[in-house]
């Protein structure tokens, strides 16, 4: 056998990650005397492996997380409130399956942004295409393609995704026409595809948020029909090393230790 005329065959028919691990199947078969079967099937699952890894990185990479951390990861400690069996259970994606929502609600930090991008990638490894945005982004893209009359394109890439997730709803008030924008995908993916949104504001602020009361009742309207909805409270993950705030700055005592001179009580 030819080492290097094997591998450029193996080059040639595309079975690169075949290639990576031959030497190694080839030595192991020597060793452990395995037949012609056995290690047909160890050397072909090894460029199954390599080709769902790509195809792993590749929708990773086109989804555009941003700073994601797998479930795995998630520091369920940190906040009591967040309940980890509710969690797992939308990691099965049996919510995308039954073309679902899920919102999360909270003040920042407590996780939702954490945990919206982890259920992502969860279902990206089980063969969903995800597309992450925030509100601003969405935002932004509808209102840079309408300059250039390309909403249509636009609105594909928003609806083709199995799963979006549209983050940071509330952090601050959006331009005119930005909840035409959000409704027309909200709308045009109901009970056709998943969708996943976070708000750090109740649910009756969006009126304000969006500068269109109607149009912010007929977006919850559609999407908390079949919406599982997630309210997490608690103080922001951010911030945990650093001491409690005290409101106005002062010092704090201890509540056996005298005020000082003059000090209000």
């Amino acid at each position: 056998m030819n080492p290097s005329s094997l591998e450029s065959t193996l080059k040639q028919l595309r079975l690169s990650g075949l290639c990576q691990t031959l030497s190694v199947r080839l030595q192991e078969a020597g060793a452990n005397r395995l037949s012609h079967g056995e290690f047909l099937e160890l050397i072909l699952q090894d460029e199954l492996n390599v080709r769902l890894e790509r195809k792993l990185g590749r929708r990773t990479q086109a989804a555009e997380f941003h700073a994601l951390k797998p479930l795995e990861d998630f520091d369920w400690s940190f906040n009591p409130s967040i309940h980890r069996k509710e969690i797992f259970d939308l990691a099965t994606c049996n919510f995308i399956r039954q073309a679902k929502d899920v919102l999360f609600l909270g003040p920042p930090g407590v996780g939702k942004t954490a945990l919206a991008q982890a259920l992502g990638y969860e279902a990206i490894k089980a063969g969903f295409v995800v597309f992450y945005r925030s509100i601003f982004d969405l935002v932004r893209d509808f209102m840079k393609d309408e300059a250039f009359n390309q909403q249509d394109k636009t609105l594909r890439k928003y609806l083709k995704p199995d799963l979006i997730i549209i983050d940071d709803m509330g952090l601050k008030a959006l331009p005119k026409h930005s909840g035409e924008y959000l409704l027309e995908v909200v709308m045009r993916r109901y009970e056709n595809r998943s969708t996943i949104m976070t708000s750090n504001r109740p649910l009756e602020e969006w009126g304000k948020l969006l500068n269109d009361v109607p149009t912010a009742g007929a977006i919850l309207d559609r999407f908390l029909h079949h919406a599982q909805v997630i309210a997490i409270s608690g103080r922001s993950y951010r911030v945990k090393n650093l001491p409690l705030a005290n409101p106005g700055g002062k010092k704090c005592r201890k509540s056996n230790e005298p005020p000082a001179a003059g000090a209000a009580s």
